[in-house]
């Protein structure tokens, strides 16, 4: 906890205001974004307005997944890391100030996405037409309305459940550091609740992964859905884009061997399961089983031989990108928290802030591989 009787009474002051005004922030966005919250009236007119889809329309809808794909999703993800950087503790004690100032340039940011967010989803997922199982979207091509209900549901997860979590973790926090002048309200110290608010981070980016591939599907014509053969340039550019994903994926499974995290006093018995130590074992083997299967498909479009498309690839890579959520989350919960920090090294603080920086590398390196592939997409 931070030692209050260590700051001068002017800086005290000044921090505990910029606290105020950031658990006011994330209470403003909770409650903004709760479901119960009354919607704002210009979603009730795009509603009204959008009852029907002709095809001329599509068009439009194209437009708006394409934002949401390669603008919107990508930037919400940036602003929810930068925010997990902004609360995180070790940075707040040093810097507490810049920190908690940086927390509300955030708040809004986030706020902006948000409201653009949920008018594009209102545009694409009009209530008349996003019921699962609709029998009249014949003419709405990729635009079919289990697609669309899911995308909707997802997001409203996203809006009111993940990031509510998040805004609440933070909150609890900043108010357990005494860096607000709200009483602290658990007996809990900052740095168990910040694992606590990492885990909400790691499931809000996720669910926003699963909201990029049904945004991707958006922009797959169902005629295309077998894709199209891949030229020389394309096959070069996917090699080059592969080479980061090798080398994190090897970074991950190194950084928990014998060189790595295993080095580390951890005591012999742990609260994991048989069968999380399994999965953990697993996942080593299901990484290799991707990467070797990308490997396969470079050999033979490098040869030219027919039957590799870039849906291979985004196949494999959203394969990839929820293959280290499992190994990553029980890392975080169940051996970091068990290495002792001994001679004021924070090295569970390093182990931790390796793994956020770990994974936005990863979700980049995959981001950039997928961008390849999908500007392929549909090229004749």
């Amino acid at each position: 906890m931070l030692d209050s009787s260590k700051l001068p009474n002017q800086h005290q002051r000044h921090c505990r205001h910029f606290g105020d005004l950031v658990l006011y922030g994330f209470r403003r966005l909770s409650n903004k974004y709760h479901p119960t919250a009354p919607e704002p009236p210009d979603l009730a007119y795009i509603e009204d307005s959008l009852l029907v889809l002709s095809l001329d329309q599509v068009k439009t809808q194209r437009a708006l997944a394409n934002e949401l794909l390669w603008s919107l999703l990508p930037r919400l993800q940036r602003q929810i890391i930068s925010l997990s950087l902004a609360v995180d503790v070790s940075n707040l004690r040093h810097e507490p100030g810049t920190n908690l100032n940086s927390i509300l340039q955030i708040q809004a940011e986030l706020d902006h996405v948000m409201d653009h967010l949920g008018y594009v989803i209102a545009t694409l997922c009009p209530e008349a037409t996003t019921q699962p199982n609709q029998t009249d979207d014949h003419h709405l091509k990729e635009f079919k309305s289990y697609r669309l209900h899911r995308l909707k549901t997802k997001f409203q997860d996203v809006l009111s459940g993940r990031m509510g979590t998040i805004y609440d973790a933070a909150s609890e926090i900043i108010q357990q550091m005494e860096l607000s002048s709200t009483p602290v309200r658990t007996d809990c110290n900052p740095e168990s609740l910040e694992k606590c608010f990492y885990r909400h981070v790691f499931h809000a980016l996720d669910a926003i992964d699963v909201m990029k591939t049904v945004s991707r599907h958006l922009n797959w014509p169902l005629s295309k859905i077998h894709g199209t053969n891949l030229d020389a340039q394309s096959v070069v550019n996917y090699t080059n884009l592969t080479s980061p994903i090798f080398k994190l994926s090897r970074i991950f499974f190194t950084k928990l061997s014998k060189r790595g995290l295993t080095q580390e006093r951890i005591p012999i018995y742990t609260e994991i399961s048989s069968d999380q130590i399994e999965n953990l074992a697993q996942s080593a083997v299901h990484v290799d089983d991707d990467l070797w299967q990308l490997v396969k498909y470079l050999s033979t479009a490098s040869r030219g031989e027919a039957g590799v498309t870039s849906n291979n690839f985004i196949r494999i890579a959203e394969s990839l990108r929820t293959r280290f959520d499992s190994p990553l989350l029980i890392v975080l919960m169940y051996f970091i928290p068990m290495i002792p920090d001994t001679d004021g090294l924070n090295v569970q603080k390093h182990y931790e802030s390796w793994c956020v920086t770990w994974k936005t590398q990863m979700a980049l390196a995959i981001y950039n591989f997928e961008q390849v592939a999908n500007s392929f997409e549909g090229t004749p």
